[in-house]
Formats: C-alpha cells, structure tokens, sequence
C-alpha cells in the first residue's frame, strides 16, 4: 500500500474541501475588497454593501481620500485583483477610466434597470461618473461643498454672513483672537488643498483653463485670487498646510474656528451631542462669492478582480437602494430623485436648506482625465506662495509652464 506524507495527505483534505464547495455552490474564493473615504457617509454605505443580500464574505478598507487614490492607482496600475469595488469621485473616475482600470457598467446597468429602479438617478450623477460616453460607477452621493459658520459669533459682533470673498477676510479679521481662530483652511495635499484653491480661482479669478485647456489661473485674476487666498492665513489655526476634513471638522467643532468651507457630509457632526461644543450654532450657505465644488461619487469595480462581476453591481445597486438613501440623508445628499426632492429632509436636517442653495452656484472640476495630476503640480506651486517660499505670480507662472508640458505630452495641443 502506498504511504502519503503529512503534506499530502493535507493536500488531498484541502482538494476534497475545494470539490465540496463547488458541488454545493458554495463560495471558496477570497473575500471581496472594498476600498473608500474614511467618512461618515462612506462607513454608512460600504456599511450597506456588507449587509446586502447579494454580499458574500468582504473586507473593507477605510481611508483618506488621497490614499484610496494612491492605492488604487498602484494595484490597478500593475493589473492587481487586490482591490473588487473602490470608491471613485467623478475626476478620480475620469483619471482610472482613461487608463482602462475600471469596468463599464452599461451593459449591467440596463440589465438590472427595473429591479433596481436605476432611472431615478439623475442624468446629472450618471454623466458625471461617465467616460467617453460610458459608466463606470454607481451613484451614491452628491456631496457639495457649503460654507459653515458659527451664527451666535456672527451675531455677538453684529456681521452678516459674507457674500464676497473681500467680506469673509473682514469677517475671519473680526473673529480672530483670544486664542480662537476667525476661520478654518485646509491645505494639506493634494485633495483638500485643491478644494480651496478650486473656491478662490472661481469667485476670485476665472477658473482652471480656457476652452482648449490652456491654463489660465495664472492671469491677473489667478493671482488675484491666491492672493486673497494667502490673505486669511493670519486668522487660520496653526498646521493648516496639514488640515483637511478631519482636521477643519474638529476645529468647529470644538469651538476653536468660527467659520470655513464644509463638505455636506461633515455637516452632521456639528449637531452631535457626544462629539460636538456648538450644536444648533453652526448655520450652513453657499461659499461667498460662489464657485466651491460639487462632486458626484459613487462604487466603481475594478477591470481587474476575479470576483463576479455581476454579483458586485448586484450588491452596489441594492447599497444605492431608495431605502438606504433615505437613511443616507444625514451624511450625503442623496443622488436619487425621489430622496433629494422630499420636503422632509430638510425638516429633519437642518443644513439640507444651505446644501440646496448651493447647487445654483457651486462648480464640478473641470471634466479633464489629468486634472488629479494637474491639481498636484498648481497645489504645490500654491502652498510655496502661501508659506511665503515663493512670490505669488512666479508660482503660479511655474505651475501653468508644468501643466503646459504634462498635456502637452499627452497631446493636448496641436503643434
């Protein structure tokens, strides 16, 4: 009789398992993985993903904005099947598609269209997680950006809410001292940086580029608007080159700064109890002078993973359900018609009426499949201008002559 060794015999075990398990149906892959923003609306819906009934066994990985797109870059980029879903905003998803890393959902889409009443996401969310006419991720939120501000401060020192960018300098002045801080300002890089520099180039200057992608912030009205962006370092804490949404949370709500740019999905916190030193305080509009983004995000899955393709959309169509975004509403606006049109969110959440206003005024990132690498080059040229490294117009001069050469590679402009 032959003898087997202790490795073989474990061989054959682990061989009669996997047979098992495909006679049964039953799943022997790895565990799915999900990658998204550490925030309350990404725990809230990756949350949901894990608990529909299309989910097998997942893992979920929360993190940074920046760090989802460095990771997802990098396994993606080398033909990794370590990441299923990822969370993508629209320019990440513009960045991803074009490199062909993310699945076409279309076909996917109209197939599951009735089950899970897919025509009530609006054309706007649809088009903004789109590429070249197709896709490539599943609404879950619009998140835009409102201006917060502590009302009973205001009040105190008889301000009105600034409606220019002139008015929030003079404001975050009056507001400043006796070690509080007259305003929140995040630049840590790349994300947040971006978000603050995307606000002054649009209600200061005249945005990014011109109709053929030639940069223009770097015109007189660009360096207008850094300029005044450089301005309200004085009445900003202390690390703010390193502050982003955890960072400009957590002042406000701990009563160190009096007003600043707010995501619709930091708003709730303001009102939390457990966490919070100024609720019913704070009070939500669009940012002075218009032009603070707006973002679409949603699931997207990976070209690569060896996970059912079908099965993922599965489970990120029933996580956008009408249900789960009716509970979604405290931490995103949801993307679907029939939540964001309901007369009582705004009843129940007290910044959804600040949040509507914005939507008249505030601007996506401009729809170009580099913007993420641009935003890198201008960013680091903006915060050697604020930090006092460079003067403002070298700076912005030298961020346009690196963006002229990136897309210039890429083929942007005819020769």
């Amino acid at each position: 009789m032959r003898k087997f060794g202790m490795s073989q015999l474990v061989g054959v075990a682990m061989t009669a398992v996997a047979l098992s398990a495909v006679v049964s149906g039953s799943q022997a892959a790895d565990p799915a993985r999900i990658v998204a923003h550490r925030s309350p609306a990404w725990d809230y819906y990756t949350g949901k993903v894990k608990t529909s009934a299309a989910a097998g066994a997942l893992t979920i990985d929360l993190m940074p904005i920046d760090k989802v797109s460095e990771l997802g870059s990098i396994t993606m980029s080398s033909g990794s099947s370590a990441i299923d879903l990822i969370h993508m905003n629209d320019p990440m998803l513009k960045l991803f598609a074009s490199k062909g890393w993310l699945e076409p959902l279309d076909e996917l889409w109209d197939k599951y269209r009735a089950e899970f009443k897919l025509d009530d996401f609006p054309k706007s969310a649809r088009e903004a997680l789109s590429y070249n006419g197709k896709l490539y991720a599943m609404p879950i939120m619009m998140n835009t950006q409102m201006f917060a501000y502590r009302k009973d401060l205001f009040d105190e020192k008889g301000l009105k809410p600034p409606k220019t960018i002139a008015e929030y300098r003079e404001a975050a002045k009056a507001l400043t001292g006796a070690g509080k801080f007259g305003t929140n300002l995040g630049m840590k890089p790349v994300d947040f940086a971006l978000n603050e520099t995307h606000w002054y180039l649009n209600a200061v200057g005249d945005g990014w580029f011109d109709k053929d992608w030639k940069p223009i912030f770097n015109k007189p009205r660009g360096v207008a608007a850094i300029t005044a962006l450089k301005a309200v370092v004085p009445f900003a804490p202390r690390g703010w080159t390193a502050h982003a949404g955890d960072e400009t949370t957590i002042n406000m709500q701990q009563g160190i700064t009096a007003m600043g740019l707010q995501w619709f999905t930091r708003a709730a916190p303001m009102d939390d109890p457990k966490t919070s030193r100024v609720v019913g305080k704070v009070e939500w509009m669009a940012a002075p002078g218009g032009g603070a983004r707006v973002a679409f995000d949603g699931f997207a899955i990976s070209k690569f993973t060896k996970a059912n393709k079908e099965q993922l959309f599965k489970m990120i169509a029933e996580a956008a359900s009408e249900e789960n975004m009716v509970g979604g509403a405290a931490y995103s606006m949801p993307p679907r018609n029939s939540v964001y049109n309901r007369a009582d969110l705004a009843e129940k959440f007290r910044w959804y009426v600040g949040a509507r206003a914005t939507l008249d005024s505030n601007v996506p990132y401009p729809d170009l499949p580099e913007f993420l690498e641009v935003g890198e080059i201008v960013t680091r040229r903006v915060l050697q201008a604020m930090t006092g490294e460079m003067e403002v117009q070298p700076a912005l001069d030298l961020a346009a002559d690196e963006t002229v050469k990136l897309l210039t590679s890429r083929g942007y402009y005819k020769q």
